[in-house]
């Protein structure tokens, strides 16, 4: 008999049903244990080998076989004339098909047995801007070492895009600075390690001078302050009046500029300062030069964000490397 085509459905291990279509009118199915009984009998051209190999009496792994000619409508197996097992033609190139479904159901489920460890699947992260080069890349390293079947996604997203990405379940984590502004009961997070506040001024300002240096906020008195819009960064203003209060300083006067690097543009142009979280301004760029603010201004926590119903094993061992490896961090960033 031809057999007009060869399908296959989803495969999971003693379900696994290859469909084949007998006729236009008709189609058979057969289960995974009917093809391994098979192929054990034609690879061991002997029913008494293969129900020892199946660890099986002959009389159920014979009922197997039948059925399975049943089904297909031919005859795989046959007996010569001293009584050996033998392939028909049909059986010959039944065989190879059934090593292939047997292989690719072995293999499909090997891979959702890892997906379900966590050590295979895709995990998807966000971050700010300025964060990639900086903590990453370490973090990233071990990961893969640890999970090199997991493949990775990092795109850049602000915070309120990171929160309604995770809602959305585009994203697994997000990676963000915080500045200040409460997270709803949905989202569970935790400190990744903490950075400096610094002062960003225009580059031929005097104090930008000597940038070795901490400075004080007090020395800002009387200069107007460039800050990022509310819509740009919920919690900003919040996270610089928090500042403020510990340091007993007031801004003069402040100049809301929308985007980070917008508010970098106009503070080397001269239109005034800005006190951002140093991971956040990067390295300085040739308009501007930046200067640590020292005590008591509190330095910025960088958060990992992720939703707390996730039952995503790959977030979880992603969040198991970071938390054991505080060395694969900046150190002279981590909190104590």
């Amino acid at each position: 008999m031809v057999w007009d085509r060869l399908r296959y459905q989803n495969c999971f291990l003693g379900c696994v049903l290859p469909t084949f279509s007998v006729s236009k009118s008709e189609t058979r199915l057969m289960d995974l244990r009917q093809l391994r009984s098979f192929v054990a009998v034609a690879e061991e051209l002997s029913f008494r080998r293969a129900a020892e190999r199946l660890h099986l009496s002959q009389p159920p792994l014979s009922r197997q076989i039948q059925a399975l000619e049943e089904e297909l409508g031919v005859r795989l197996l046959d007996r010569d004339r001293r009584k050996q097992v033998v392939l028909t033609d049909a059986g010959h190139t039944f065989l190879a098909d059934a090593r292939l479904t047997l292989a690719t159901a072995d293999a499909a489920a090997g891979r959702a047995q890892e997906a379900a460890r966590g050590v295979r699947g895709r995990l998807n992260i966000a971050n700010i801007a300025s964060l990639s080069a900086k903590v990453l890349p370490r973090l990233l390293s071990e990961f893969r070492r640890q999970s090199p079947d997991v493949e990775v996604s990092v795109v850049e997203m602000t915070r309120g895009e990171q929160l309604a990405a995770l809602r959305d379940g585009r994203i697994h984590l997000g990676i963000y600075p915080d500045l200040g502004a409460s997270l709803d009961r949905r989202f569970q997070s935790q400190p990744l390690f903490s950075c400096p506040m610094v002062v960003v001024l225009p580059a031929d300002h005097d104090l930008a001078k000597d940038v070795t240096t901490e400075i004080d906020v007090k020395a800002l008195v009387g200069m107007t302050l460039v800050t990022p819009s509310p819509e740009d960064s919920p919690g900003y203003f919040e996270r610089l009046n928090q500042l403020c209060a510990f340091a007993h300083f007031t801004p003069a006067t402040l100049f809301p500029v929308p985007g980070f690097e917008n508010v970098l543009g106009m503070v080397a142009a001269g239109y005034g300062v800005t006190i951002m979280p140093e991971v956040v301004v990067g390295s300085p760029g040739p308009a501007w030069r930046t200067r640590r603010l020292c005590a008591p201004v509190p330095p910025m926590e960088l958060k990992l964000v992720w939703l707390r119903a996730s039952s995503s094993l790959v977030l979880q061992n992603f969040l198991s490397v970071v938390r054991g490896c505080t060395d694969y961090l900046p150190a002279s960033s981590l909190p104590a």
